[in-house]
Parts: structure tokens; sequence; C-alpha cells
């Protein structure tokens, strides 16, 4: 979902070329591996999404490997203290990040409503926070 909802959202947009999806198995050695093949296949690569975890690590590594942190900007999810260093670094320019509390919120309160006999939605959203340079400190603590 999401890389579709990223795909959906790009498509036709002016300026952006796909340069391909390497997938790396939800392993940060495969996404590492995957991301460097990405940026020696298209030199002129100036940013990458990642869609998890594994995903995201491999690629702060590729571009760090690779000397690419004046080229290319990193979008993600999940943020971890690695990621906080590439935001200050300035080449990791926003993560998306999950809320558990208030995911596991919802599931509980999913989970009463069925058990009481009410229905609940087939896709509950729960708000998430696109960290950023501007607002990565309160991150800080969790994530030494």
């Amino acid at each position: 979902m999401r890389q579709q909802g990223f795909e959906d959202a790009i498509d036709g947009v002016d300026g952006i070329t796909v340069a391909g999806v390497v997938d790396g198995r939800n392993v940060q050695d495969n996404a590492l591996t995957a991301a460097e093949n990405l940026i020696t296949a298209n030199p002129d690569l100036t940013a990458i999404y990642a869609t998890g975890e594994p995903a995201l690590m491999g690629a702060i590594a590729a571009v760090e490997s690779q000397g690419k942190q004046d080229d290319i900007k990193i979008f993600g999810w999940d943020l971890t203290a690695q990621a906080i260093n590439a935001i200050d670094d300035g080449f990791l320019i926003a993560v998306i990040q999950q809320d558990p509390s208030l995911m596991g919120a919802a599931a509980i309160e999913a989970l009463n409503d069925l058990s009481n006999g009410d229905s609940v939605e087939a896709v509950i959203s729960v708000p998430v926070t696109i960290v950023t340079e501007a607002n990565v400190e309160p991150y800080r603590a969790i994530f030494k």
C-alpha cells in the first residue's frame, strides 16, 4: 500500500521520472545492495523513497557508501537513530513515523466494538507524523 500510494501520487507529475523499483525483501543488507545497485545504474538519481525501516536503513547506508549525500535525497518510513543522523546530515528529508500507542488504542477500540456486536470500518486510519529537520528534536531521546 505504501509503494502503490507513492506511485499513484507521483504518476504524471512533471519533473519526476521513476528510475526503478528495487526489493530489499524487508532485510537491511538486501536493501543496501538493492539501493547501491539502483544508484550505480542511475548516476543522476536524485531521490529515494523507502517503504519501511530495513529499506530506509539500506538506502541511508547506500547513499553514504556511494558518497552521494549531496546528490540524493531520501524519504521514507520508520524513524531510527541512524535515520535521525541522516536527517542531521541533511540528506534524509522526511520520515513518516507511526504511533504504536494510537495504533494499539484503535485496535482495542475496534475489538471492543466487535465484541459488543458493533461493526467497524475495514480500514482504520491512525494519524502519523512526518518527521523532518524542523520537528526531529523530541524523537532523539526515544532513539538513543
